[in-house]
């Protein structure tokens, strides 16, 4: 078990995969986190939609879901699927505690990424903490073990 101000996770092989659990958003959730991202209103969104503020309210708040057509043209608004929008894969995973908002923040923008770059960066990830995990078996007295 890795602990420090951040993050309490156990890493094992498949420690990414579980950090995205911890990301699990309601579609409301998402519509928010990518209109303010662009430092957007709640007016602002609902002209580029051409639908009213009130829906993007009742959206944000999770009061109800956008039909599939503003799904579909809030989607290309942002350049993303429709299925990030709303498909919530990761509800299998347990929930994982993340408080450095910055690391969260870009785990988010790994998880859009394509296939080979996220396989690529937890390849880097994995590097990293390896060595950590050699770091702390050196310098603690009786360790001889490494979980990853």
């Amino acid at each position: 078990m890795y602990q420090d101000n951040y993050i309490d996770i156990e890493y094992k092989y498949d420690y990414f995969d579980k950090l995205k659990g911890a990301m699990v958003m309601s579609i409301g959730d998402k519509i928010k986190q990518l209109r303010q991202e662009r430092g957007w209103s709640q007016a602002q969104l609902a002209n580029q939609l051409k639908i009213h503020q009130k829906q993007i309210s009742g959206y944000e708040r999770n009061l109800h879901e956008p039909k599939t057509d503003v799904v579909a043209k809030i989607a290309r608004l942002f350049n993303i699927s429709m299925d990030y929008l709303v498909l919530d894969e990761r509800d299998d995973l347990p929930a994982v505690k993340i408080g450095d908002r910055e690391l969260l923040q870009r785990l988010e923008e790994i998880d859009r990424l394509p296939e080979h770059d996220r396989g690529t960066i937890k390849e880097i990830i994995d590097a990293f903490i390896l060595k950590n995990q050699f770091k702390r078996l050196a310098t603690t007295p009786g360790t001889h073990t490494i979980s990853a």
